[in-house]
């Protein structure tokens, strides 16, 4: 008679095989999924089927790449706890927004603060000062004037002079509000507008300068629509999550977890696409302004400096610590699932999904089962058929 650990493995794989993972006419943009764009994401429904196939509630789910937090949102709606890990900054704080909650009364607050804020900056900029009669807000409009942005060659590059001005002012407003939680989402409005406030071509991914870019979107109204999209989202957030699972995020790295060993029941996760997408060099407006060096950030990624002869090397050496990382805390007979495209790298078409197989198979995994997705109704990802792999450690 089987054990019950064989049967598991055999149910897994059968399910695995029997389950529909194309999805090709399901909504990914519900609650804060589409908070704020990120790059070579994977839809929703296969973080979830694939957390409840691996796991059972109550369980701990990890993701170690976790980007923009879709695998925790959605473990945190199958009723499990959840950590995301990513050494981005910027994929830090758009998770913490997408899987925070807030009460009516904090988002009405925030929507109402920057209404305040936008019609004094724009009262301001039009010269009109008289209209901002208190000493206080005297005082603000001073700081920004000295602000050091407004000098520096780099944003003078990106931002013609009175968007550069108006976003000085709305991330001085962002940065007095005392609400942690709330100030996170104004943040992650004031990165999802400063693409369309930039000289950055509009035609490319890449954060690319237009020297013919005439003008440019104000960043006042292209805010106050973001900040209004985003409270909408997050509004909905409160009835639909469990307060009492824990869903963490950490600024850290998937190759030196911070974590106990065997102290997760599953790893649910969508790696990098080793140069194909340059996740710092996409976000450079965004980082610049969160205060990060995007290069910095680039030369630590897995997959990051894309260009560099190395860049497959150094990529498979991150990925295989990633794996024997997640094997050290993942606890006996649990389960790994990957979802992976095959990149194409200086020409050369890596096939990720093997070299997967063979790095998994090193650190100690046995492949549960294995699917191919077509690919169809995805995140802005061209890269062809996509791979869903199955392990148990």
């Amino acid at each position: 008679m089987a054990s019950n650990t064989q049967k598991k493995v055999k149910d897994l794989g059968h399910a695995v095989e029997e389950a529909d993972w194309e999805f090709t006419t399901e909504n990914t943009g519900m609650l804060t999924h589409e908070i704020h764009r990120y790059s070579g994401k994977y839809i929703p429904q296969i973080a979830r089927q694939a957390i409840e196939l691996t796991t059972f509630p109550g369980d701990v789910v990890l993701d170690p790449y976790v980007g923009s937090g879709t695998t925790l949102l959605e473990a945190n709606l199958s009723g499990r706890h959840s950590i995301g890990i990513d050494l981005n900054p910027l994929a830090v704080l758009i998770s913490e927004v997408k899987v925070t909650p807030l009460k009516p009364g904090q988002l009405s607050r925030l929507s109402n603060y920057f209404d305040g804020a936008i019609e004094n900056i724009s009262n301001y900029i039009c010269g009109q000062e008289t209209l901002i009669s208190s000493n206080e807000k005297s005082k603000e409009f001073e700081h920004i004037n000295t602000d050091p942005r407004l000098l520096d060659a780099w944003f003078i590059k990106w931002f013609n002079q009175r968007n550069l001005k108006e976003l000085v002012a709305l991330d001085y407003y962002i940065q007095s509000y005392p609400d942690e939680d709330a100030r996170r989402i104004a943040r992650v409005a004031f990165s999802n507008i400063l693409r369309k406030s930039s000289n950055a071509h509009s035609g490319y991914p890449n954060v690319m300068l237009d020297k013919n870019k005439r003008a440019s979107t104000s960043p006042l109204s292209s805010f106050r629509k973001a900040l209004q999209e985003s409270i909408l989202s997050i509004e909905e957030l409160e009835s639909c999550l469990n307060a009492n699972l824990r869903t963490e995020v950490t600024h850290g790295d998937a190759t030196d977890l911070k974590l106990e060993d065997e102290s997760v029941d599953a790893v649910i996760t969508h790696p990098p696409y080793i140069g194909s997408i340059p996740y710092a060099e996409y976000g450079s407006l965004s980082l610049k302004w969160l205060g990060y060096e995007p290069k910095e950030i680039d030369r630590k990624l897995t997959g990051g400096k894309r260009q560099s002869k190395d860049v497959v090397e150094r990529f498979m050496d991150g990925y295989r610590k990633m794996l024997s990382e997640s094997y050290r805390v993942l606890r006996p007979k649990k389960y790994l699932f990957i979802l992976i495209g095959d990149p194409t790298v200086k020409g050369e078409f890596i096939d990720l999904a093997q070299r997967t197989k063979e790095l998994a198979n090193e650190v100690g995994f046995n492949m549960i089962a294995e699917k191919k997705r077509t690919g169809v109704n995805r995140r802005a990802n061209k890269m062809g058929a996509e791979t869903l792999l199955f392990f148990q450690k």
